[in-house]
């Protein structure tokens, strides 16, 4: 069934020619308001509640070039996994300050498969000091299949159910995998017949984010392919970063993933600008 005209539809055909251009300009941004809140009534009718949040930290800890680093503006140079240990500490602090009763499990990437490393908890000294004794592997496969990461999930983590009938009471928590993909020239693999996959895909309160940090010259490297592949993981309403070598940019794009799956919008209608524009 078509959407409903939820927006009036302006014309500027009777207004005097200097004022075309900001009549335009003022039925483009009604248009894009439109679009967004059509594509808000779409979303699933979950509960916009701040419940407590069980998040799995997807650190994916292979590299492909040893030489490459983040440079701080004071001169302060770090590895890839440097940085990452860096805007993780960040994160984990912050989203428990934001909720107390938010808990985190760790999964690392290897080179050809995952591993649990930590059980969910929301002690963050235990699980900050077990991401500080990880160390950086060089990757040299070409592939990494996700497989074994899918069964994993659906097997240590708990996904509430969706209820139709029971859709405005609130789950008891959510599950949230954030991927923290690091290689350079090795493409993750999405079967898209996996049957974990698909159930995964399929469960209302359970989320995928993506943060993709990968070398500048993408001329030399698999950047493109890597980057559309970790696309096949979005299900609609997932977060997808991506950011060179950047110490800002990856810092911005951690701070953008501590937004509540429940409460944020979709990505593509989010305005992280301060004030009107008007």
């Amino acid at each position: 069934m078509d959407a409903p005209d939820l927006l009036p539809n302006y014309s500027s055909d009777s207004e005097p020619n200097t004022g075309k251009q900001a009549s335009d300009t003022r039925n483009e941004d009604l248009a894009e308001l439109q679009e967004q809140v059509i594509a808000n009534f779409q979303k699933p009718n979950v509960p916009n509640v701040n419940v407590p949040e069980k998040i799995i930290i997807c650190l994916d800890v292979c590299y492909n070039n040893h030489n490459s680093l983040y440079h701080l503006s004071d001169g302060t140079t770090f590895t890839p996994m440097n940085m990452i240990k860096r805007v993780l500490d960040f994160f984990l602090h912050s989203k428990n300050a934001i909720n107390r009763r938010t808990e985190f499990a760790l999964i690392t990437l290897k080179e050809s498969e995952p591993c649990w490393v930590q059980n969910f908890t929301s002690n963050l000294k235990e699980l900050i000091n077990t991401i500080d004794y990880i160390n950086a592997e060089e990757c040299k496969s070409e592939t990494f299949d996700l497989t074994k990461l899918f069964q994993m999930i659906k097997q240590k983590a708990d996904i509430p159910e969706y209820k139709e009938g029971e859709c405005i009471l609130p789950p008891p928590h959510v599950v949230r995998m954030i991927v923290l993909y690091g290689r350079s020239n090795c493409i993750p693999v999405v079967a898209q017949d996996d049957p974990y996959f698909n159930f995964l895909k399929r469960q209302l309160y359970f989320y995928i984010d993506i943060l993709l940090a990968h070398e500048e010259n993408c001329a030399l490297y698999k950047c493109v392919e890597i980057y559309d592949a970790l696309q096949d993981l979005d299900n609609g309403y997932s977060y997808v970063f991506e950011v060179l070598r950047n110490a800002t940019k990856i810092h911005d794009c951690i701070a953008k993933l501590l937004a509540h799956p429940l409460q944020r919008a979709l990505q593509k209608n989010t305005d992280y600008a301060f004030g009107s524009r008007y």
